[in-house]
Formats: C-alpha cells, structure tokens, sequence
C-alpha cells in the first residue's frame, strides 16, 4: 500500500504544471505582462530593475507576472509562446485576441519599454 502511494505521488510531483498565474491574469480580465528569464542571464539582471520599475508605475493597470524559464511552468510558457530567447516579454489582453512580443533591442530602455506598455494598456 505504501509503494502504490509513493509511486502516485512521485507521478504527481514529476507531472509539469500547466496552470498557474500567466493564465489566472487572463481569466480575471486586463491586460498581462509576462516576463520570462532566467539567473544566469545576463540581460534579464539588467532589466530586473526596468521590469520592478514598470510593475511598480503601471500596477493599477496591467498584472505583471515574472516566471523563471528553468522550471517546467516556464518552459511550457515558452514553448507556448514560442519563445526563442531570454528575457522574453510579452503583453496579452484578456481575451489573448491581441499579443505583442517587445524586441529585445528595447527592453534595456527603460523610455521604450514603457512606451510600448502605455499604447498596449491604452494610456
């Protein structure tokens, strides 16, 4: 009996989660910002402070949603979203009828980066 119950736990505990904030953002409606990174990334460290700084100016408008692309809920985002690089942001409406991905050329800027949410949020 105790071998039947670490085996189904053990199963449990491997399966990949497939829901989780990025998805609970959308259900409750409004706009979501999903960063993806990692920590050994050189580019996402420096824009951690820009990422801080936009969740902290645009909180009342927009859910900003970090996730580590290491785990297994971050490599089904990106292979969701067909991500090819890190950092990946993404901003997706409510309805995920309209998505835009910002270039990374961008993201080091914070000017652009808030540019780019500010016309998505519709501010």
């Amino acid at each position: 009996m105790m071998k039947k119950f670490l085996l189904i736990l053990s199963l449990l505990i491997s399966l990949p989660v497939f829901a989780g904030e990025y998805e609970d953002a959308l259900k409750e409606g409004g706009p979501a910002f999903l960063y993806l990174h990692t920590n050994y990334c050189k580019y996402c460290k420096q824009f951690n402070p820009i990422y801080e700084k936009l969740a902290q100016a645009n909180k009342n408008s927009c859910r900003f949603i970090s996730v580590d692309a290491d785990t297994k809920y971050g490599q089904y985002l990106m292979y969701q979203l067909k991500g090819r690089y890190i950092p990946l942001v993404v901003m997706v409406d409510s309805r995920r009828q309209f998505m835009i991905n910002i270039p990374p050329d961008c993201l080091l800027d914070y000017a652009c980066v808030d540019k780019e949410v500010k016309e998505f949020i519709g501010k």
